[in-house]
């Protein structure tokens, strides 16, 4: 619900799957991620994409102004652990 955006204090807005999945195929789903996009924005909020499985939706996203992204384009999910490890790797570069 669009009223959760008044009550809660968050900093982040997700754009579900659902909308993600025909971004390149169907104008409609173009036109409700444009919208949530430019909502969160506009609201000094954060906009996190999630099931970006194909590098169309990345480049569609990136265009968008999409902050983050979340998918197995990305990574398969891994264990915490696993995570932590090669962020650190990534860090000492």
């Amino acid at each position: 619900s669009l009223g959760h955006l008044k009550r809660f204090p968050i900093n982040a807005l997700k754009v579900d799957r659902a909308f993600i999945d025909d971004i390149t195929k169907k104008p409609e789903d173009d036109a409700i991620v444009r919208a949530i996009l430019a909502l969160a924005h506009s609201l000094h909020l954060q906009a996190v994409a999630e099931g970006v499985e194909t590098k169309e939706q990345l480049d569609f996203l990136r265009e968008a102004g999409c902050d983050e992204i979340q998918g197995f384009y990305i990574s398969k999910p891994v264990p915490k652990d696993e995570f932590a490890k090669e962020y650190l790797k990534l860090q000492k570069k």
